[in-house]
């Protein structure tokens, strides 16, 4: 049977994560020191949406900063629609998810390590073990948190090594100069460089010793994906972790149509958190991150997402009640 036509919500969400991801570079490049526009806000937005921020620091320092008061505005989101975050705001999801697009293998390799596994738990461990800390002035938050994470890692690796490199091949076509009697290439990128010089390039770049260490371990957390779907996101993130605690019981929630369902697991092929869409019951709304990757592999239009309990929460009721019944 033919894969079925992507749904227009797979799109939207599609082009959300390359917004908000695009707003993240944008951000970030208003921190880098430019010898015309000095150092801007930056991204201090994505971490006044982040509720981990404002949860680690109110524990820690036992007060919360008013421009933290975003975080809970995303928490309260989470509690009535689930994980959507993840799945659409999160510029380090919006990574993970473009890498993991280029797994290979089989789709019955793909069913049978797309489930939900027991590992999962260990982002919630992690996520207990950094609010211990808290308690005891110790915020060990900003090693783990996506948006402390990835901003370090551009911050120190792969802006750093951009730079470098724009430059160097900038600089070798001015010395070189390189072109065809009169049409020499520096004409054109002199003003290509002095626009990249003005608007991305920095002006002065800063060396850290824990570079290298910075570099392994972001290039790990970016590979993983080959391995297991948004490895990062399944198993480490402890925002993640927070708001899946939150949207545990969302009212947006996966429905199936028993009736047209053939069990054939392909939405669990795609499924980008391991949620478990096959299967009544066994759906688990806080791994998931509402890509509608399930939606849109159905052959038979079995699943979709609405308000209410569900086909899957009926049939746990109706089983409960049997149970009791006995």
């Amino acid at each position: 049977m033919a894969r079925p036509r992507t749904p227009a919500v797979v799109w939207i969400r599609r082009a959300s994560q390359t917004g908000f991801f695009l707003l993240f570079l944008y951000l970030f490049l208003q921190t880098v020191y430019k010898p015309v526009n000095q150092t801007g806000k930056g991204v201090k937005l994505f971490f006044q949406l982040d509720p981990l921020t404002a949860l680690s620091s109110g524990v820690s320092a036992r007060s919360l900063a008013s421009g933290l008061l975003l975080g809970g505005i995303t928490l309260l989101v989470t509690v009535l629609m689930g994980r959507w975050f993840c799945g659409w705001v999160c510029p380090f999801g919006a990574l993970h998810n473009a890498i993991t697009a280029w797994r290979s293998g089989r789709v019955k390799e793909k069913i049978a390590s797309g489930g939900y596994s027991r590992w999962q738990t260990s982002k919630y461990y992690l996520l207990a073990l950094m609010l211990a800390g808290c308690l005891f002035g110790l915020n060990l938050f900003g090693l783990l948190d996506p948006f402390s994470f990835f901003y370090r890692s551009l911050a120190t690796v792969v802006f750093p090594a951009f730079n470098d490199l724009v430059t160097a091949a900038f600089t070798w076509v001015y010395q070189a100069d390189p072109g065809v009697g009169r049409l020499k290439a520096a004409a054109v990128t002199e003003p290509v460089y002095e626009v990249l010089r003005r608007n991305v390039l920095s002006a002065s770049q800063q060396r850290f010793l824990g570079t290298l260490l910075i570099a392994l371990l972001f290039a790990a957390v970016v590979l993983l994906n080959l391995y297991r779907a948004r490895f990062w996101c399944r198993y480490v993130c402890p925002l993640g972790a927070l708001l899946g605690v939150a949207g545990k019981n969302p009212a947006l929630r996966l429905k199936r149509n028993d009736q047209a369902c053939n069990d054939c697991g392909l939405c669990v092929a795609d499924c980008q958190g391991g949620a478990n869409p096959a299967g009544a019951g066994s759906w688990k709304p806080s791994e998931c991150f509402y890509c509608w990757n399930c939606r849109a592999a159905c052959p038979r239009q079995a699943l979709s997402f609405g308000f209410g309990a569900g086909r899957e929460a009926e049939l746990v009721a109706v089983q409960g009640a049997k149970e009791k019944a006995r």
